[in-house]
C-alpha cells in the first residue's frame, strides 16, 4: 500500500501505539512521517500524503476527530486513512463503509466492555488482498480448520479474516458476552447517556464539551484535588495536571454531580478550553 517516499500524516501528539508504528514503519521502508496538531489533521493533508493515521477520540483529553471530513480530503488525493476506535467504538457510531474509512482498528477493553486480549479490526475490500498479513497462522486461512499443516498462500482467506490470530479463548468468551450486552443498547442511547454525562459534567465546571465521553479536567492543585476525589471514595491516577473523567453506560447523573462538587475548588480556570478538539 505504501512505497519508499510515501509520506504519513499524523496527529504529533497521538497515542504512542498508533505513532510509533508509523515512525518505525518510516525508518525500516524510507516513509516520511509528518506530524501535525490534531485539530489541523484533515486541512494538512495534500497531494503527497499517502496514509492519515489518527484517533476517532483523543484518549488525553477527548478531542472528536471529524472523520467523514478527514477521509474525503484523504481521498481527494488518493490518501488511505486509518482509524484508532478505541477510545469511541461502543459510545460513538463509527461506520466504516459509510464514511470511507480504509482501516478501523480498536483495542475492546475500553468501552466494549471486552476483557484484555480482544481487538477487533475492519478493511475496506479494496485494500484486503494489497496488504500483507505479517502475522500469518493457521487462523489466516479461508478454512483455518482444514489448514492447520502444510499448504500455501492460496488458503489465505479473500477477506480480512486473512488477518486475523489465534484468539486469547478466555477473553473471547467474556467479549462475547460483552457485545451482546453493547449490541441490546441501541447506540442512540449508549451514544446520549455517555456523551451527555461528560457534557453535563464540563457544564458543570465550566469547560467546553468535547462530544465524546470523556472530559479532561485542568487542576490548580492536582494531587489536592486527587485527594478530595479519594474521601468520596472515586480513585484517579496522577497524569500531570489534569483528570479524565470517562463516562459509560454504568455511571450515572449522581456520580457526574459528585464529581462537579468535589473537584470545582480546584478546576483551573486558565484552561478552561479543550485543545485540539474537532467535533463533527
Amino acid at each position: 500500500m505504501l512505497s519508499p517516499g510515501d509520506e504519513i500524516l499524523i496527529p504529533d501528539d497521538e497515542f504512542a501505539s498508533v505513532l510509533l508504528p508509523a515512525l518505525v514503519a518510516a525508518e525500516r521502508g524510507g516513509l516520511r512521517v509528518r506530524r501535525v496538531p490534531f485539530a489541523a489533521l484533515a486541512d494538512s493533508i495534500h497531494i503527497d500524503t499517502a496514509l492519515v493515521m489518527t484517533s476517532h477520540v483523543r484518549s488525553n483529553d477527548g478531542g472528536v476527530q471529524d472523520l467523514g471530513v478527514l477521509a474525503a480530503r484523504a481521498h481527494d488525493v488518493g490518501a488511505k486513512v486509518l482509524v484508532d476506535a478505541t477510545h469511541s467504538a461502543g459510545i460513538l457510531p463509527i461506520d466504516a463503509s459509510d464514511l470511507g474509512l480504509d482501516v478501523v482498528l480498536a483495542a475492546a477493553y475500553k468501552h466494549l466492555l471486552c476483557p484484555r486480549g480482544v481487538a477487533l479490526m475492519s478493511v475496506a475490500s479494496d485494500l484486503t488482498s494489497s496488504l500483507a498479513p505479517w502475522a500469518a497462522s493457521w487462523r489466516s486461512a479461508g478454512e483455518p480448520y482444514d489448514h492447520y499443516y502444510g499448504g500455501d498462500l492460496s488458503v489465505l482467506a479473500a477477506t480480512a479474516a486473512r488477518f486475523d490470530v489465534s484468539l486469547a479463548w478466555h477473553a473471547w468468551i467474556g467479549a462475547e458476552k460483552s457485545l451482546e450486552f453493547l449490541c441490546s443498547v441501541p447506540m442512540a442511547e449508549r451514544t446520549g447517556w455517555c456523551v451527555g454525562l461528560a457534557d453535563h459534567l464540563a457544564a458543570r465546571l465550566g469547560l467546553t464539551p468535547t462530544g465524546s465521553s470523556i472530559l479532561a479536567i485542568p487542576l490548580v492543585r492536582p494531587e489536592r484535588a486527587r485527594a478530595a476525589l479519594k474521601e468520596v471514595g472515586i480513585t484517579t491516577s496522577g497524569r500531570g495536571p489534569r483528570i479524565r473523567a470517562s463516562f459509560h453506560l454504568y455511571n450515572d447523573m449522581s456520580e457526574a454531580n459528585l464529581i462537579a462538587e468535589v473537584i470545582q475548588p480546584f478546576v483551573d480556570s486558565r484552561d478552561s478550553h479543550q485543545l485540539g478538539v474537532r467535533t463533527p
